[in-house]
């Protein structure tokens, strides 16, 4: 019996409200995180993170040339951008998981204003750094791309939104209640 009140007492009604809101925002964007949905709205999003890529690309004295949202090499490796490609998915996370923190609005829109740049410049680094892998590595280049990126990006995710509730927590003296995660 002393378990089941550990357990109800670790679970405070603020934590229990912040999960339930999380993720009930997720299971509404991963709803409408579809092709038939978002990939004709996002077409040009896409070709603007493509644009950005080759940018970045030519900088570091990458040889390659876009055609819409598809990147190619001279040398035959090619990928292409598509929405899931675009860095939507962790700008979502962050921004539910802003959502459901019982913080000013201000704070709030703090946390998208300065997170959501920052996992878009991180996605940036990604699709150069992919590219790099899959022309001069084209072996490590499915490792790289599924869980060693995918791990990064949800880390660095959790990581702005642990780290901006918890400057949310301790500017805003009036909202004690939520101390941040712990």
């Amino acid at each position: 019996m002393t378990d089941g009140l550990c357990i109800a007492s670790a679970w405070s009604r603020p934590t229990g409200r912040f999960i339930i809101r999380v993720l009930a925002l997720m299971l509404l964007f991963l709803v409408a995180y579809r092709d038939d949905l978002l990939g004709r709205l996002l077409g040009p999003w896409e070709e603007l993170t493509a644009r950005m890529t080759l940018a970045l690309l030519h900088a570091f004295k990458i040889e390659a040339v876009r055609l819409g949202s598809q990147i190619h090499h001279p040398g035959g490796f090619a990928y292409e951008i598509y929405y899931r490609c675009t860095g939507l998915l962790p700008a979502a996370l962050l921004t539910a998981l802003t959502a459901a923190t019982p913080v000013s609005v201000r704070s709030k829109l703090i946390s998208v204003c300065v997170g959501i740049p920052l996992l878009v410049a991180l996605n940036l680094i990604r699709l150069v750094q992919l590219f790099h892998t899959g022309v001069f590595h084209p072996a490590l280049f499915d490792l790289v791309h599924g869980p060693v990126w995918e791990l990064i990006l949800m880390l660095a995710t959790l990581g702005i939104w642990w780290r901006w509730s918890r400057w949310a927590a301790h500017s805003n003296p009036s909202r004690r209640k939520w101390n941040g995660p712990a």
